[in-house]
């Protein structure tokens, strides 16, 4: 893993709503909407929070037809956070 790998994943994970969102995508699938509802948020920002996830690589998105429209389903993507020392040592001496 990168340097800058890292920081998007620990920025993503840095915030308890990205992390409620991981949870509930993790229980399966949903679209903004659903997620909005279930969180209580509006959809600007709970899609500024899917963006960031996205951008760290720890949710991915699909466009599903649905009769005549397209809507977005996001779902968490499998993923392993673990930094110690010795990760940290190797990023710097790894050239």
């Amino acid at each position: 893993m990168k340097l800058i790998d890292i920081v998007k994943m620990g920025d993503a994970l840095s915030n308890p709503i990205r992390i409620k969102i991981l949870y509930i995508l993790n229980e399966q699938p949903r679209n903004i909407y659903e997620l909005a509802k279930e969180l209580e948020l509006s959809r600007p920002v709970v899609y500024a929070h899917l963006r960031k996830l996205e951008e760290a690589n720890l949710v991915e998105s699909d466009l599903v037809l649905e009769g005549s429209r397209a809507k977005r389903i996001y779902k968490a993507r499998d993923f392993k956070f673990c930094i110690d020392n010795e990760t940290i040592k190797k990023l710097f001496e790894e050239k």
